[in-house]
């Protein structure tokens, strides 16, 4: 068998160096913010790149006397998980093992260590912490979490706090406490930067333009764009790479086809690549694409057995339709009894992150997985 090229195309977690497009224009507006100590936050749906964006343009303001902690909330069912994570992020940043131990000890309640052992990657002693037991019920928690805000200030002059899947925070029922306790320590702290990602488009901009919220008016947003023309070319240049030539029309029907999300794009060229492909055309995009979504339809089909057969019709109807759904005709065709009753599948289905609507309620709903969109289409051929 003869040996395959490295694959040019990465997908699945955030990319970097090669596999990364940069987006300059973007990095310098986002840099403006962030600099100034302006917070802002980049919407966009998942995969769409926000998290590799941020990702790259912390490593690089990292070279010019600035730190940055980047904590993942994606997964956060409570507060505990939120200070968890907040921690686990803080401890990554080993470098500043003097900074954190000054932190730490300021929190009576967290209890620092520093081992012998050396981190084999750093170089740097290792560093670790742990909750005191007394600090497990609600009140605690809440505490220890202003107090490791409180914290940031001991870890130098210029640093950025970054959030990935900001919206996360609203998921806990506490009153918009977490919001409200975020936006004082964003006011207090004169050494620190905040930018957030977001993907719950219609969470957020309630967040930010609801003034009954804590953060009214308090961030700048900043829709995260989607690729120009340059994602196409830097697309061919990577087939090239490794001998496959691919025709331009080809990408640009699979970046229709998958929402322009990044991601999905490398995924379907990382098979097109591992397939052997010599040339690509539109109908080997369109082969591929097949197989990728075929993988995933066991998952597709699970979730659609957990839902209501209103809201399964509600997804064929988004899926093949797209715009205008509330139209009587097709409320019809896919037996949903009423608007109201179309109404009520979208706020549901928006609760389980599987739909969003696009702009303020007008009638367009957009997938969280556009693949989804397309094994719904597939699989549910008139």
């Amino acid at each position: 068998m003869s040996r395959l090229p490295k694959n040019p195309f990465k997908f699945g977690d955030p990319v970097e160096g090669d596999f990364y497009l940069a987006r300059p224009d973007l990095e310098s507006l986002v840099s403006q913010f962030v600099l100034n100590r302006i917070p802002v936050v980049l919407i966009g749906p998942r995969r769409f790149g926000k998290t590799s964006f941020v990702l790259n343009l912390l490593q690089k303001v990292s070279q010019d006397s600035y730190s940055y902690i980047f904590v993942d909330i994606f997964n956060i069912t409570s507060h505990r998980d939120f200070l968890h994570q907040m921690l686990r992020a803080i401890k990554e940043r080993a470098n500043w093992k003097e900074s954190m131990q000054a932190m730490f000890s300021s929190i009576p309640k967290l209890r620092p260590k520093v081992s012998a052992q050396f981190d084999g990657h750093t170089g740097y002693p290792s560093f670790d912490f742990s909750f005191d037991k007394a600090s497990s019920v609600e009140d605690d928690v809440k505490e220890l979490i202003q107090d490791v805000f409180s914290g940031l200030s001991k870890l130098g002059k210029n640093l950025i706090f970054a959030i990935d899947e900001f919206q996360k925070i609203t998921e806990i029922d506490d009153g918009g406490w977490l919001e409200a306790t975020l936006r004082t320590h964003m006011q207090q702290l004169k050494n620190t930067s905040f930018i957030f990602t977001g993907s719950r488009r219609s969470v957020i901009y309630d967040m930010l333009n609801n003034s009954s919220r804590p953060l009214y008016k308090f961030c700048q947003s900043i829709e995260f764009p989607s690729f120009g023309d340059e994602f196409t070319d830097w697309i061919l240049t990577r087939f090239k790479s490794v001998g496959i030539s691919c025709d331009r029309d080809a990408v640009k029907h699979l970046r229709r086809l998958v929402q322009e999300s990044p991601n999905y794009v490398q995924m379907v060229c990382f098979h097109l690549v591992a397939l052997a492909k010599d040339n690509i055309t539109v109908d080997e995009i369109d082969n591929a694409l097949k197989i990728v979504v075929r993988q995933n339809a066991y998952a597709y089909q699970t979730l659609l057995s957990t839902l209501t057969p209103v809201q399964q019709r509600t997804l064929r109807l988004a899926a093949k339709e797209g715009k205008q759904i509330f139209a009587k005709g097709l409320l019809a065709k896919y037996e949903i009894g009423s608007g109201a009753a179309l109404s009520s599948a979208i706020k549901a289905l928006k609760e389980k992150e599987i739909l969003d609507e696009e702009g303020a309620g007008r009638g367009t709903v957009v997938f969280d997985d556009p693949l989804f969109s397309i094994w719904l289409k597939t699989s549910f051929d008139d």
